[in-house]
């Protein structure tokens, strides 16, 4: 129905004033906050369930710190500049898509507009959770937050570790960095086809990290 397209786009533009004064500037339904030390992306995500009389959505969230960004782009041969960054680049291990309080159904994640929602409480809601993840993001681009944080969660999966080396490696060489590479060793052990990947992730950290102490890497 138009009038919910309308509805969205009213959404969209209130997002837009929330988030600009945040430093965040968008294209389309992506809000971008550029820093030197990396990208932070909030990004209305339309759920394939929608229909006619129904629109939804999902808001996500990711935070790519300038080390990871630069590893995706060797790896990748990206050439992109981050100002044009997506959600795909992100670490995505501490961003989380911005809960609805108030789900149409058991996927508290999607939100939902009908021609019965009440329009004034989801805007509500919806401005106040997106401006919550918005400061979460401002927070995990500080330097050194999302490397803190990684390293002080207790139960580490294999999935931390390819970050936690990429991070490490913008602190130039060190006993954290040889830690950390010999614990994502073993974390891929059991995945012998992932060895080139290992080896290549390692190598471009230690470079990195060497090109850190020489003062040649920003």
């Amino acid at each position: 129905m138009a009038e919910l397209d309308v509805v969205m786009r009213g959404l969209l533009h209130d997002l837009g004033v929330t988030l600009h004064p945040r430093g965040f500037h968008s294209s389309g339904a992506v809000w971008r906050l550029i820093r030197p030390e990396g990208v932070a992306v909030i990004h209305k995500q339309p759920s394939e369930r929608s229909r006619p009389d129904a629109r939804m959505f999902y808001i996500d969230t990711a935070v790519a710190p300038k080390e990871w960004w630069d590893w995706l782009a060797y790896r990748t041969g990206q050439t992109q500049p981050m100002n044009k960054a997506s959600d795909i680049y992100s670490i995505g291990l501490m961003e989380r898509r911005v809960p609805c309080p108030h789900p149409a159904d058991s996927d508290r994640e999607r939100w939902q507009v009908t021609a019965d929602t009440d329009v004034d409480r989801l805007r509500a809601d919806l401005l106040t959770g997106v401006t919550r993840a918005a400061d979460r993001l401002v927070e995990l681009l500080q330097p050194g937050r999302y490397l803190a944080e990684l390293n002080a969660l207790p139960d580490k999966r294999i999935g931390h570790w390819p970050p936690l080396v990429i991070l490490l490696s913008g602190r130039g060489p060190s006993p954290e960095l040889d830690a950390a590479c010999a614990k994502l060793r073993e974390a891929f052990a059991e995945r012998p086809r992932a060895a080139g990947y290992v080896d290549e992730l390692i190598g471009w950290a230690h470079a990195r990290a060497s090109r850190r102490a020489l003062g040649t890497t920003p």
